[in-house]
């Protein structure tokens, strides 16, 4: 057999692009996560590949405990190497955003259709696109006569989208894959070793209803909440003078998200309400940002003693910042596979954005996010695409950094 992987990725150009349009095909939106045909069709499809397949069903229960409905499903498929050794995992998401409306796609949202190199559709990047090219450097793999000892692992994972609890968070707390590395959705054109924390805030200021017409009988809460905004912003500014270290992560932010306030027009508003989130780097805590509000609340309460407010933090996505060595044998595999191919090197930075990234940190598996496509290809937008030729340039870099990493598994055993 060849052990030239690239030129295996080559021969599995037509095979990869029709699995990537199948997989688009297959609507996948969450909310609400439909599971059950995107889940199904990954095991037919990966064990006739000559992968071993798990479906991981997470337990009814535990769904409800989440406020969710419907079954959430994730697949676990594996190559094992002759003997034992190193395991290293590849991780993506099968829940897409919603489409939106169909009527702003120039190319049917769920169609995969295919025009000047590009597949267009909801999840052509993120996070199917990255998936394929998972899947068919694992294969290219399989197929060459490269012998290798440990295991390599797909780990395809729902609800990231929303989180991830149930899906790669299930998967990683529960010990279900004991990988030693991990390579998560990610850019091609850059190695992501930081993410950032998130946290998240429900704000509420209390007045008095009364009618417009004899305001100063009331206590106009949107107004309490215009200085609440206004601290805010202070804030902002200040944390744009904190700079993080990491290129790529620039400062912590503030984003105003949500604001409800009022009931009628002619009714002075008893309750305004504001949710923020706040993207932290690492050099800051959730803990100290919060503090930092919580020291504006009650700032503004010894300025007006009429101020009435109240601070909670929303818990079901807050996550700490998470950082992987810039020392990485992954990122050195990256770089070195990278080169190979485009005789290229890639910018290692930080991000201020989240993946499912962290529930493997958080269990002790460093994790780099890497994998095809760009934050140019519409993501989460109308006209979702992804380029064909990204996608096959960065599947033969995975499938070199698997055939050098195979190669190099004692060093990287001493490593992890």
């Amino acid at each position: 057999m060849n052990n030239d992987v690239s030129q295996i990725v080559d021969a599995l150009e037509q095979e990869a692009v029709l699995f990537l349009q199948q997989m688009v095909q297959i609507p996948s939106e969450n909310p609400e996560g439909d599971y059950e045909e995107i889940s199904r069709f990954l095991k037919e499809k990966l064990s006739q590949w000559g992968f071993e397949v798990e479906m991981v069903d997470v337990p009814e229960r535990e769904v409800r405990d989440a406020g969710l409905t419907g079954p959430r499903k994730n697949i676990i498929a594996t190559i094992n190497g002759e003997t034992e050794g190193p395991h290293l995992l590849f991780n993506a998401h099968i829940d897409t955003v919603p489409a939106g409306d169909p009527a702003h796609w120039t190319h049917p949202p769920f169609s995969g259709e295919i025009a000047d190199g590009k597949l267009y559709g909801r999840g052509a990047t993120d996070s199917k696109g990255r998936l394929a090219a998972y899947v068919m450097a694992a294969l290219a793999l399989k197929k060459s006569s490269v012998p290798f000892s440990g295991k390599i692992s797909i780990v395809a994972t729902c609800d990231e989208e929303t989180g991830g609890q149930l899906g790669a968070g299930y998967v990683a707390n529960n010990k279900l894959v004991a990988g030693d590395m991990v390579i998560v959705e990610g850019y091609s054109n850059q190695i992501v070793r930081a993410m950032a924390g998130v946290l998240q805030l429900k704000i509420q200021t209390e007045g008095v209803p009364a009618h417009a017409a004899f305001k100063w009988k009331g206590r106009n809460a949107i107004e309490k909440m215009a200085k609440v905004i206004e601290e805010l912003q202070k804030l902002q500014q200040a944390l744009e003078r904190e700079p993080s270290s990491l290129t790529g992560m620039k400062h912590t932010t503030v984003n105003i998200g949500v604001i409800e306030g009022g009931t009628k027009i002619n009714v002075v508003p008893g309750i305004c309400e504001v949710e923020v989130d706040f993207r932290i780097i690492p050099e800051h805590t959730l803990d100290g940002i919060y503090h930092r509000v919580v020291a504006i609340a009650e700032k503004l309460r010894q300025e007006d003693p009429e101020m009435k407010i109240t601070i909670d933090r929303i818990l079901s996505f807050e996550t700490h910042p998470t950082v992987t060595s810039e020392e990485s044998p992954l990122i050195s595999l990256i770089q070195e596979a990278n080169k190979e191919v485009t005789g290229q090197s890639l910018p290692v930075v930080g991000m201020l954005g989240q993946s499912d990234a962290r529930w493997f940190i958080q269990n002790g598996i460093p994790a780099i996010n890497f994998g095809p496509g760009t934050n140019d290809n519409h993501l989460h937008g109308y006209d979702e695409f992804m380029d064909i030729e990204d996608l096959m340039r960065t599947t033969k870099v995975l499938a070199v950094l698997l055939k050098n990493y195979v190669g190099k598994q004692d060093l990287i055993e001493d490593q992890v």
